[in-house]
C-alpha cells in the first residue's frame, strides 16, 4: 500500500497543508508527540508539570514569581503608584479644532469603504438585468428585491459618510472638500453597469479623501499654533520669584 500523500481532514485548518514532499506518516507521529509533550506540562504526575517547578505561587502577592522579578521585587507594594495623566487644558478653540480633526478622520474612514456597497449594488444590477430575460417571474422578483435592498444599504452608507462633512463648520472644512464629498454622494447613486464606469467612481473617492486629508493638515497646524500660544502666554505671565 502506497504511503499517504495528504493529511486527513481535521488535523490542520482548512486551506493549510504541509510543504510538498513532507513525509505524512512522520508528520503525524511528530504532531502526536508534540501534543503529548504539551499535555504533560499540565499533568501533576509528570516531571515536566509547570516546567518542573512544583512550588505553588502564594495568593495575595505574598511571593513574587521568579519570572516576574522574584526576591528583587519583593517590596513591590512600596513602589509609588503611577499618577493619572491629566491633559493640560488649552482652551475652547483648541478643543474645537481637535474635535473637528477627529470628525474629519471619521469621515475619511467612512468614505474609504464606500466602494463596497456601491460595487455590491452594481453587481446585483447586472445580475438583475440578466434575470429580466428569464421566463420565470419568481426569479425576476427575487433579484429585484435583492437589488432594492442593496441600493437602500448603499444610500444609507453614502448619507452617513457625507453627513459628517456637511454638518461641520465652514471654518474647519474647505469648499473643495464639500464639493468632492457631494460628488461622492451623487455619483455613488449612479446606475453602474460596467467596471470602467465604476473605476471612475473610485477616483472620485480618492479625490474626496485627498481633500479631507488637506483639511486635516490645516487643522493640525492650527492645533499646534494654539498649544504654542497658550504655553508662551503661561511663561510670560508667570510671576517672578523674588530672591532673598
Amino acid at each position: 500500500m502506497a504511503p499517504p500523500t495528504r493529511l486527513p481532514r481535521g488535523i490542520l485548518p482548512d486551506g493549510i497543508s504541509p510543504p510538498p514532499g513532507t513525509d505524512i506518516m512522520q508528520f503525524c507521529r511528530d504532531l502526536a508527540e508534540s501534543g503529548a509533550t504539551f499535555a504533560e506540562t499540565f499533568d501533576r504526575k509528570s516531571e515536566t508539570f509547570h516546567g518542573g517547578v512544583t512550588t505553588p505561587v502564594p495568593l495575595n502577592g505574598a511571593r513574587v514569581p521568579d519570572t516576574m522579578g522574584g526576591e528583587a521585587a519583593a517590596d513591590w507594594r512600596a513602589l509609588p503608584e503611577a499618577p493619572l495623566a491629566i491633559e493640560e487644558p488649552f482652551g475652547p478653540d483648541y478643543d474645537s479644532a481637535v474635535a473637528a480633526h477627529t470628525r474629519l478622520g471619521q469621515a475619511k474612514k467612512a468614505i474609504s469603504v464606500l466602494n463596497k456597497p456601491v460595487e455590491m449594488a452594481m453587481r446585483l444590477r447586472v445580475q438583475y438585468k440578466e434575470a429580466i430575460t428569464a421566463t420565470g417571474t419568481e426569479d425576476r422578483t427575487a433579484w429585484e428585491s435583492r437589488l432594492k435592498g442593496a441600493e437602500a444599504e448603499r444610500d444609507g452608507c453614502l448619507d452617513a459618510a457625507t453627513a459628517i462633512i456637511m454638518a461641520m463648520d465652514k471654518a474647519d472644512v474647505s469648499d473643495r472638500t464639500r464639493e468632492t464629498v457631494q460628488a461622492v454622494s451623487e455619483e455613488g447613486r449612479f446606475r453602474f453597469e460596467d467596471k470602467e464606469r465604476f473605476g471612475d467612481y473610485m477616483l472620485v473617492l480618492q479625490r474626496a479623501n485627498q481633500a479631507i486629508f488637506a483639511d486635516q493638515n490645516k487643522l493640525l497646524q492650527r492645533i499646534k499654533a494654539i498649544k504654542k500660544g497658550v504655553k508662551t502666554s503661561q511663561v510670560v505671565s508667570a510671576p517672578a520669584v523674588k530672591e532673598g
